[in-house]
């Protein structure tokens, strides 16, 4: 008997036959989407995506995670911030 890979979107949703599902890469730079492959979607690092809506989704959370202040390891900018008030 065939093995079947059993495929979820971000969402919840299960992969059944359509063919409108994305896979995305999510890095420290950045954000990569590239379409429907069995072999890539068993990759650990793929997010596995049931269409448009979760890959905007999964776009809008990058952004909003990108502007995010970026933790400082210099010793100065308390001061400044307390100088400053």
């Amino acid at each position: 008997m065939a093995m079947t890979t059993l495929f979820t979107c971000l969402c919840g949703v299960q992969k059944k036959t359509s063919n409108h599902w994305v896979l995305a890469r999510q890095t420290a730079r950045g954000i990569t989407f590239m379409p429907w492959d069995i072999s890539l979607a068993m990759s650990s690092d793929i997010v596995v995506l049931c269409g448009e809506g979760c890959a905007a989704a999964l776009l809008s959370r990058s952004l909003g995670d990108w502007k995010k202040p970026a933790v400082s390891g210099s010793a100065d900018e308390p001061e400044a911030e307390l100088a400053a008030a």
